[in-house]
């Protein structure tokens, strides 16, 4: 009898579809807690739109986390205070939204481990590294073949091993993923005697993947080109920010440098933090900051200053 038959619907979704993941540990101790369902549901909702962010935060609208998870939004609203009380999860009012003054922005949330088992965590059992791979029966249907790279896990690369991954690629692979990043693919062909082992095929076809499932950059008309947009903080975010960097500085008796505000300005308009909205990406360069692991950009020029990023005025009317 086969291990595996890519015409079973239930194969298809393994391989084909997204699905989540939900630690074991943490989803015993949910279940242990006996919340109702919807606050279950909401929970992993925000679960898996922080672990995709990689940031653990989500600022998701409550009528749109109340029609994905198809619940009323009232119900939504005591599943929110539900998990607030259980420590999963907190959730950060930015104040008016900066574009509509007049309405409030969506809230920040961030889901959390509760601390008892965050203490027993090392008690519970790891994964096993290089599981074996199951065999087929030779008797059953034809399936699709398996590349090797799709048989091992990706592994988690820093930047610098990353480009060392794509620096071996063959000029004809470099072109092949090049057009299948165009094309938004999320597999692509390797040479017969590529250079890479199966470890370094798997992530440059988890970035294929990631490209793929990024949203697209709407292009401008052609017939109106004309210079992107580009981001700027206004001053009313600017004034937000310094006060809370003086919050900061305040709880640590002063200690906070002063080119920090400069520093995440560039950062949310031009540097890592301009993929996220505004609210978002000011909430985790603060977070960073209070957890002491904000670090300089690195692309950051040495002339950039934070004037640049306030309106300026017209200089008739003498402004700056």
């Amino acid at each position: 009898m086969s291990i595996e038959n890519t015409r079973d619907p239930r194969v298809t979704l393994v391989r084909e579809k997204y699905f989540t993941m939900r630690p074991k540990p943490l989803e015993r101790w949910v279940w242990q807690q006996g919340m109702p369902a919807s606050a279950e549901r909401v929970y992993w909702y925000h679960w898996d739109l922080g672990a995709q962010n990689g940031t653990w935060c989500s600022q998701v609208p409550l009528r749109l986390v109340a029609r994905d998870c198809c619940l009323d939004p009232a119900t939504v609203t005591r599943a929110y205070q539900l998990l607030k009380r259980l420590a999963l999860v907190r959730r950060q009012d930015p104040g008016r939204d900066p574009r509509n003054p007049f309405n409030q922005a969506t809230a920040v949330t961030e889901v959390r481990v509760p601390r008892d088992l965050v203490s027993s965590l090392a008690r519970e059992p790891n994964r096993r590294q290089g599981a074996p791979v199951a065999t087929v029966d030779a008797a059953a249907p034809p399936i699709e073949p398996v590349s090797p790279a799709a048989q091992v896990p990706p592994a988690t690369l820093d930047r610098e091993a990353s480009r060392l991954v794509f620096a071996r690629l063959s000029a004809a692979e470099r072109t092949r993923f090049s057009q299948a990043s165009t094309h938004r693919r999320s597999s692509v062909e390797f040479d017969e005697g590529t250079r890479l082992d199966p470890t370094e095929r798997a992530h440059v076809l988890s970035t294929l993947e990631s490209l793929a499932r990024a949203r697209p950059v709407p292009r401008q008309s052609a017939a109106n080109p004309g210079p992107a947009p580009r981001r700027r903080l206004g001053a009313l975010e600017v004034m937000r920010l310094r006060q809370g960097i003086g919050t900061l500085a305040a709880a640590r008796g002063g200690t906070v440098p002063t080119a920090l505000l400069g520093e995440i300005v560039y950062a949310v308009e031009e540097g890592a933090l301009l993929k996220f909205p505004v609210p978002l990406a000011l909430n985790i360069a603060l977070k960073k900051v209070r957890e002491g692991l904000w670090s300089s950009p690195n692309r950051m020029p040495p002339d950039w200053g934070i004037r640049r990023a306030l309106p300026e005025l017209c200089s008739a009317a003498g402004g700056i």
